[in-house]
């Protein structure tokens, strides 16, 4: 197999792992790799690529790194250092009840189009229809009171 080759199928690994997991790193990586890989399309010798990959990697993360950085920050700072997602972002949403919640039992609540448990936190049956707001969660069951 040709060496440029085994260079691009690297630098497109190193990409994929990139997108996947935001490391600067692999993406200074990939640039080392094109670089090399440019090198032996040129025809010359391992030891030659293996310059150009160590060059070409120092020079991106010299380069690129503090401008992903700065990019990072940016970002961070328009969406707030404190973004939660997951569960956490359910917490404080106001929701339907779409099956009865009975005292200190179990009901079900429509949040997004989709049903999840819930338990109201102070024990109070809760009717269908009514407006809930989501506190917390207990693994995957959500705990809410009532408006």
């Amino acid at each position: 197999m040709e060496n440029w080759l085994i260079w691009l199928i690297v630098m497109a690994i190193l990409i994929i792992v990139e997108l996947l997991t935001s490391l600067i790193a692999t993406f200074c990586l990939a640039v080392g790799c094109l670089c090399a890989m440019v090198v032996s399309l040129v025809n010359l010798g391992l030891e030659a690529q293996l310059i150009a990959l160590i060059v070409g990697t120092i020079i991106a993360f010299s380069v690129f790194a503090p401008k992903i950085r700065r990019w990072q920050r940016s970002r961070e700072e328009k969406c707030g250092n404190n973004a939660v997602s997951n569960m956490e972002a359910l917490k404080g949403r106001v929701v339907e009840v779409i099956e009865d919640i009975s005292e200190n039992g179990v009901g079900r609540v429509r949040v997004d189009g989709d049903r999840w448990q819930a338990r109201c936190v102070n024990s109070q049956a809760i009717s269908v229809g009514a407006q809930v707001r989501i506190i917390g969660y207990d693994s995957i069951i959500l705990e809410v009171e009532q408006l």
